[in-house]
């Protein structure tokens, strides 16, 4: 199946639509002109998720294998009502993403964790 693709130079910040229904990501085109893509909230971990199964297929310009690391300030590891563990992971100040750590993924990392410590 061939499908047409706009290609966008840079993702320069976003934002949520005054009745917190709508997120969007403002890019930037080769042609140096502006648009806001807007994607209802619950599409978030969809596109995190499409982002990251991607990461590892990435090259930069010279074709190297690209590498993407995201830079956290803070983390949180709870649970939710039916005892699923979460991680969450704070960006900057106010940006936060979810993990829900299937099995005994949570012992896992504790263990790793104190592997790294030592």
């Amino acid at each position: 199946m061939k499908m047409d693709v706009a290609y966008f130079q840079s993702v320069e910040g976003s934002l949520t639509s005054e009745d917190g229904c709508t997120f969007m990501l403002h890019v930037k085109r080769p042609t140096g002109s502006d648009l806001m893509l807007g994607f209802p909230h619950a599409e978030r971990s969809n596109i995190v998720e499409n982002a990251a199964m991607q990461a590892s297929h990435g090259k930069d310009e010279e074709g190297r294998k690209a590498v993407v690391a995201f830079k956290t300030s803070s983390f949180q590891v709870s649970r939710w009502p039916d005892s699923e563990a979460i991680l969450t992971l704070t960006m900057g100040q106010s940006g936060k993403i979810s993990f829900l750590l299937p099995g005994d993924m949570a012992g896992q990392l504790s263990e790793t964790l104190q592997k790294l410590a030592n």
